[in-house]
């Protein structure tokens, strides 16, 4: 039975059997999947399971199905894929079409571009016709922050090659005369955004898979994964088992659950919420063919997308709503999921489509679909190699966006079990960039409300998480909070940002977080933290470090070290070696600062990010014998920064042992007594180029050691600093850091470490043949500093990462980040430099000649600014320096 709902703007149809599960409902833009699939159903399925498989994926959606295609091009012809339900059936159900191409990352526009292609590829393949449709997308913008946003998508577009042109107000309304425009300050139109029916690119997907090879088999449910010897060795089902080399988790909104009852247990942090889009009967004031532009309101968090003479519109949620919270339903019980209408929680995207639309005040609306989609705790999908079991792979977590970004995934996931790795970086949504603690479903439940809407919201530089926060509290965190810290987070660790003064009000506090692309507010307290470092003494708190200890009986541990890293780990007891754990390709898959603490003994230090990643790197190169131990020590000792031309006099109060720099040199480690504390762990690299060093102190003691240091420096102005003042320290003097500024497809002659390699020390270390081959061929892109002249850093917005760089007016490289530079009194940027053919396109070789010689450009915003391209740092002058 239909009934007429009032509405203050519109009339609504409704159907008044909403409020319950729906379980088979025709879906506007994929018939349901036994339909979609019955034409191909003799190349499509298949009934008989197998007893053995050479890779299994779960998942059959656009995700799985594009993993097994890609496998099956690289020459993997016994891959089966398996389904609970029907093929298509899951979160591809409810995709409403829109390829976004331009994304924030080149990472992430990479792979829709690869996702694009793959898509326009299959039609000649399977004369399946994909509906791909360049209609491009319109981006407008109500504010000027979100105006300054575009306007760097723009220069990002111009840079990478895709189409886009920035719009007025008046433009707007003439491109979409149906759209409000009186409001906006403008708009961003990308041409090479596109639409495509996705019951077409699955049927296509599925054709062109199993024309392949690849075995399909629908209504199948997995039930565990097991492994043998710490590999994956069989898949068991509800049909039974099949033994396997590889195991892929394409299990889209069950993939957590199906990660929990594998043996060992594998994490996969993501969490279902409800999403929402409506779908309108045609309108008769206006025609609409249906290829127009789609509309991003993103201020209204709004998608609006033309559709059968009407309108398809839809978005997110300011809170999302977390949903089965008692456990995900089976598909093999429905054709779809379908959610229960729920039209207050849709009410603020109605509202924002009835302001956009005016025309659309008293159209009738054909359906409400609300069905779940899955999120991770930071917005980006999970993609790679589970560290818990070796050759157990991860897809999933595409929150919105699986038809833009599953296509490319799985050709970049397949490449990474067929060939071991891939030809980009994927570090910011690998599946080892989260911690256990990341897992729990009470945080997953807590993170995800606010990330539902991450990807239409501002995207202000430096921003912090609010929810799920305190998931890892330091052993110094209560005592940093008394001293005014304002934390922020980093693998789910607190960690302080900067400090407020005593006097400052709550008000401003407040003020110092709010977000901005120009001078912010905290400058003041960070350039005070600053100077503190440079002409006295600071505390920092680095507790969130990675802190394992390697150990053997023999030689083994050193053997292993001298094998993975390039620089010379047979050093003398006491020293501290900074070095790069390297794959065969010479790229860096650890960067880590390693102190030899006895014969046998190491500890090392990574980056708080790579807490997952450089235990699972060492602990799959371990000996077999297990003659080698590896242990996690991080959450077993606080760090704390003791930096600054004073760092030593004020320690010496505090210990017997003799800290004079002729003692106690740069890169050197002690086991020291501190105040109360023994068993202390010094090393004197502040990783800021200062004076000064780290301790490392065991958790019980650590709230002693720190008031015992505030006491002892208090006539030397003692001060606590935070991390951002860290930053401003190490990018002046162009240090480099491993996820923010290079990765694992960088090697050392690329970024100024050359002399951390050691082809002499009797050892073929791990990427010692691709190095070799790169010295003698020359880098064909450089990881370097620039200066940034005639810049006002009061009125002008600041660069913070991810800005074109522009060599004799031709596009040359990316800034990775950027800070403010008080000694020298402007801002600074790290960024990369290539060389390329204007003609040929060719990669040539970056010589100090080619930097020293170029005119360089940085583009702000659709802003040029001119930049002086530095080798070294001016206040070092030299590759290696004093201090670490």
């Amino acid at each position: 039975m239909l009934r007429v709902s009032s509405h203050p703007m519109c009339r609504v149809l409704i159907n008044s059997s909403s409020c319950t599960l729906l379980r088979s409902t025709r879906h506007p833009l994929i018939s349901c999947c036994s339909c979609a699939f019955s034409q191909d159903a003799d190349h499509s399925t298949t009934s008989d399971l197998p007893q053995r498989a050479r890779a299994v994926i779960c998942g059959g959606g656009i995700a799985g199905l594009s993993t097994a295609y890609h496998l099956a091009k690289l020459g993997w012809k016994d891959v089966v894929l398996l389904e609970q339900g029907k093929l298509a059936s899951g979160t591809t159900w409810n995709a409403s079409g829109i390829l976004g191409i331009l994304r924030r990352s080149h990472f992430r526009t990479r792979l829709s571009r690869m996702s694009y292609d793959l898509y326009s590829q299959l039609e000649a393949e399977t004369g399946i016709q994909t509906g791909l449709h360049r209609c491009g997308s319109v981006n407008i913008g109500q504010t000027k922050d979100l105006m300054v946003e575009l306007q760097k998508r723009h220069a990002n577009a111009k840079a990478w090659g895709i189409d886009s042109e920035l719009l007025s107000m008046g433009d707007v309304h003439r491109l979409l005369p149906w759209i409000r425009a009186d409001d906006l300050e403008g708009g961003l139109l990308v041409r090479d955004d596109a639409s495509v029916q996705v019951k077409e690119v699955t049927r296509a997907l599925a054709k062109a898979a199993n024309d392949r090879g690849v075995t399909l088999l629908e209504n199948i449910e997995v039930k565990r994964v097991v492994s043998s010897g710490g590999r994956v060795s069989s898949v068991h089902t509800d049909r039974g088992s099949i033994e396997c080399e590889a195991f892929v988790n394409c299990a889209g909104l069950w993939a957590r659950a199906l990660g929990l009852a594998s043996s060992p247990e594998v994490r996969v942090p993501l969490y279902p919420l409800a999403q929402q889009y409506l779908i309108t009967k045609p309108i008769k004031s206006r025609t609409l063919d249906g290829n127009g532009p789609f509309v991003r309101d993103m201020d209204s968090l709004l998608y609006i997308q033309e559709h059968s003479g009407g309108f398809l519109f839809g978005g997110y949620a300011p809170k999302g709503k977390p949903v089965f919270e008692e456990g995900l339903p089976l598909k093999k019980d429905s054709e779809h999921i379908h959610l229960p209408d729920d039209w207050d929680h849709f009410r603020h995207l109605l509202e924002g489509f009835l302001h956009r639309v005016p025309q659309a005040s008293d159209v009738q609306f054909e359906k409400l679909y609300n069905s779940p989609e899955s999120f991770t705790p930071d917005g980006e999908f999970i993609i790679g190699e589970a560290p818990e079991v070796r050759n157990y792979f991860v897809l999933a977590g595409f929150g919105s966006l699986g038809l833009t970004h599953a296509g490319g995934a799985g050709e970049l996931l397949a490449r990474l079990i067929a060939i071991g790795h891939t030809n980009m970086d994927y570090w910011p949504v690998d599946v080892q960039r989260f911690s256990p603690q990341h897992n729990s479903k009470a945080f997953l439940r807590a993170r995800v409300k606010e990330i539902e809407s991450i990807h239409y919201r501002v995207a202000y530089p430096a921003f912090s998480h609010r929810t799920g926060r305190k998931l890892r509290c330091p052993p110094l965190y209560s005592r940093l909070g008394q001293g005014g810290a304002v934390f922020g987070e980093r693998m789910g660790v607190e960690r302080p940002k900067w400090y407020m003064a005593p006097d400052d009000t709550d008000e401003f506090a407040h003020e110092t977080q709010r977000g901005t692309f120009g001078k912010p507010q905290w400058f003041g307290l960070v350039e005070s933290e600053y100077w503190a470092c440079r002409e006295s003494v600071c505390l920092m708190d680095m507790s969130a470090f990675t802190k394992l200890e390697l150990t053997s009986l023999g030689n083994e541990a050193t053997m292993l070290l001298q094998r993975l890293c390039p620089n010379d780990l047979d050093c003398p007891i006491g020293s501290v070696v900074h070095t790069g754990m390297l794959n065969e390709r010479g790229g860096y898959e650890c960067d880590c600062s390693i102190a030899r603490l006895d014969t046998n003994r190491y500890f090392i230090i990574c980056p708080t990010i790579q807490l997952v990643k450089a235990h699972h790197w060492i602990s799959n190169h371990l000996p077999p014998d297990g003659s080698v131990t590896l242990r996690d020590l991080t959450n077993q000792y606080a760090g704390l920064n003791v930096l600054g031309p004073k760092a030593r006099d004020v320690l010496q109060k505090l210990t017997t042992t003799s800290l004079s720099s002729a003692d106690f040199r740069p890169f050197s480690f002690k086991e020291l007594n501190v105040g109360f504390a023994t068993g202390v762990k010094a090393m004197t690299i502040t990783h800021a180029g200062e004076d000064g060093m780290v301790l490392y102190i065991p958790n019980e003691t650590a709230v002693q050691v720190y008031d015992a240091l505030l006491e002892a420096g208090k006539d030397c102005g003692i001060r606590n600093a935070g991390y951002y003042a860290l930053r401003w320290l190490r990018i002046e003097k162009f240090y480099f850091y491993w996820g923010e500024d290079f990765d694992s497809t960088t090697t050392p002659y690329e970024i100024g470490r050359d002399m951390r390699v050691k082809f002499d020390k009797g050892v073929e270390f791990i990427g010692k043949s691709a190095l070799l081959k790169q010295r003698q061929e020359g880098v064909k892109r450089q990881l370097l500093g620039f200066i940034l002249e005639d810049h006002n850093i009061n009125t002008d917005l600041w660069p913070w990462g991810r800005e074109p760089i522009y060599r004799n007016g031709q596009h040359a490289g990316m800034t990775t980040c950027s800070s403010y530079g008080p000694t020298q009194g402007k801002m600074t940027c790290l960024g990369w430099l290539t060389n390329r053919d204007a003609d040929t396109g060719q990669m040539l070789e970056v010589t100090p000649d080619f930097v020293n010689k170029g005119q360089y450009e940085i583009d702000i915003a659709g802003k040029r600014f001119p930049l002086k391209a530095r080798l070294y740092p001016s206040q070092l002058g030299a590759k290696q320096p004093t201090h670490g």
